[in-house]
């Protein structure tokens, strides 16, 4: 089970699809978020609060989170 995170109010990610983590502050990542709903790729995971981070999956998929992107690159890589 080593390779299923937990990133947050119980939702999980599989650790090896994940190929990005990305602040929301630069205005390429919000282009791409715009892009991701225009597609229907996108997974809002924030219950509600602010997003904080975007996850890129290896399918395409946008994950919508709520934890700072250095928090969830700890999740991801701690041992």
């Amino acid at each position: 089970m080593d390779h299923i995170v937990n990133i947050g109010f119980e939702s999980f990610v599989v650790k090896d699809r994940v190929l990005a983590v990305l602040p929301v502050a630069s205005s390429a990542v919000r282009r791409l978020k715009q892009l991701g709903m225009e597609t229907g790729k996108i997974v809002n995971l924030t219950f509600g609060k602010r997003t904080k981070a975007l996850l890129i999956t290896d399918s395409g998929h946008i994950i919508f989170s709520f934890l700072p992107p250095r928090r969830i690159i700890e999740k991801l890589f701690k041992n």
